[in-house]
């Protein structure tokens, strides 16, 4: 080889040496950009982590929690304001009956409004701190599937310790398998409302026996979503609710209802009762039905039908302030037990009984005992071939129409300024 290409062949080998360390350089110097880029980036990520958590977990501390019914407005994010109808949105709740109701846990909220998950609302009182009351009759706590005490979702249970004295709101979602609602609030003093929501299905439920019974405080009831179209029993369903002023049961289907006695019996504060929309073909008990509703003043029984009732024992007994009720529709023809059917009532001045058909062996002793004010009478249908203590009672004075052989039996027992119209039609003796 010759001087010549041993020079050239050196210059090229230097050149590709050269050439490659220049290479291996650049990549040096592209190794360390990029770390640096990965230092940077981590130290960013690190800062905003390190915000995040002082923003989520140690500011929080500092937060202002308020307390249900309250929430901090945007004007004034330190001080929280009372939800009202006004600005119920805001404090995402919804508008019912004038009041703000807020979404508790549990529940949804669909822009700015309470999805009601729960078909019923109760509320409790109690007057001194850790009170252990029933929330209800424990045979149902296996069909609720969610409840709610004061905010706190817990375990089912029919009683619970209150840790504050007060009111509480317990909220209950149910399965929808129940067949009877009988005493499901027997006896539970501390219950002020209860409120059925439409979620609650009673299209199954055949019995209302006793389910507010002795409910002495119970001051409000919502149960105009009830299905009672299956319901044969509603037997002392509002006994001794003495606090209820009203109750609107228009919607109740009563057509498959056989029993009401004592339903509505020690109402004492109710003033009237619509239940015009009753149609009861197959009842067969009255008795007590309204048996010491004193301040009960009108009852609108339109549509009984009482062609099979037997027992109207005690019905209006001691219904002091009632006026005046209508029954020229009533059919008598298979009552058994009348007895003290009006005693006791001191207001009301006239009854028109001439449709009362009464057979020979009806109890109607005492029906109009200390019914001190009733001047007109009309018994133009009672009749009997027995003695029976019916006028004892009656005020000094009046008018009364009956039938010519029943005055005999009972005249004993009218005063003797009472007026007699005599009816001497010819009847035939009922006997049973």
């Amino acid at each position: 080889m010759e001087s010549g290409e041993i020079i050239n062949n050196s210059y090229k080998d230097f050149g590709e040496r050269e050439s490659n360390q220049t290479t291996v350089g650049k990549n040096k110097c592209g190794l360390k950009k990029v770390i640096i880029i990965s230092v940077i980036i981590s130290i960013i990520i690190a800062v905003i982590t390190f915000v995040l958590i002082y923003i989520y977990i140690i500011k929080k501390e500092d937060e202002i929690v308020c307390e249900p019914g309250y929430f901090l407005p945007d004007n004034n994010p330190k001080e929280c304001a009372k939800c009202s109808t006004e600005n119920c949105k805001t404090c995402r709740g919804t508008k019912d009956k004038n009041e703000c109701t807020m979404c508790l846990p549990g529940f949804l909220i669909n822009y700015s409004v309470c999805e009601i998950e729960h078909s019923l609302k109760t509320i409790y009182f109690t007057e001194e701190k850790d009170t252990t009351i029933s929330l209800m009759h424990y045979m149902y706590v296996n069909n609720i599937k969610k409840m709610i005490v004061d905010n706190e979702i817990i375990v089912p249970n029919s009683e619970y310790t209150f840790k504050n004295n007060g009111y509480h709101i317990v909220y209950i979602t149910f399965d929808n398998e129940l067949e009877t609602l009988g005493e499901l609030f027997y006896g539970i003093e501390e219950l002020i409302e209860a409120n059925f929501t439409y979620l609650f299905d009673t299209s199954k439920i055949t019995s209302f026996s006793y389910m507010f019974y002795s409910c002495k405080n119970l001051e409000k009831i919502n149960i105009s979503y009830f299905n009672t179209s299956n319901v044969e029993i509603m037997s002392g369903m509002f006994q001794l609710c003495s606090s209820l002023t009203s109750i609107n049961i228009s919607n109740f289907d009563t057509i498959n209802v056989n029993s009401m006695s004592t339903m509505f019996m020690g109402c004492k504060s109710l003033k009237s009762l619509d239940l015009s929309n009753f149609v009861t073909p197959n009842l067969t008990s009255m008795t007590d039905m309204f048996e010491n509703c004193y301040n009960l003043t009108s009852i609108n029984l339109e549509n009984f039908d009482t062609k099979n009732v037997y027992n109207f024992n005690y019905l209006f007994l001691n219904c002091y302030s009632l006026t005046s009720v209508e029954l020229g529709h009533f059919d008598t023809q298979k009552i058994v037990y009348m007895k003290g059917m009006f005693q006791g009532c001191t207001s009301i001045t006239s009854l028109d009984l001439s449709n009362f058909v009464i057979r020979n062996d009806t109890q109607i002793d005492y029906i109009f005992y200390d019914c001190n004010n009733l001047n007109y009478l009309d018994i133009s249908g009672f009749r009997s071939d027995k003695t029976i203590k019916i006028f004892y009672g009656l005020p000094s004075k009046g008018k009364i129409i009956i039938e010519k052989n029943f005055l005999e039996l009972v005249k004993d027992q009218i005063p003797n300024d009472w007026e007699f119209i005599i009816e001497n039609q010819e009847y035939v003796l009922l006997d049973e």
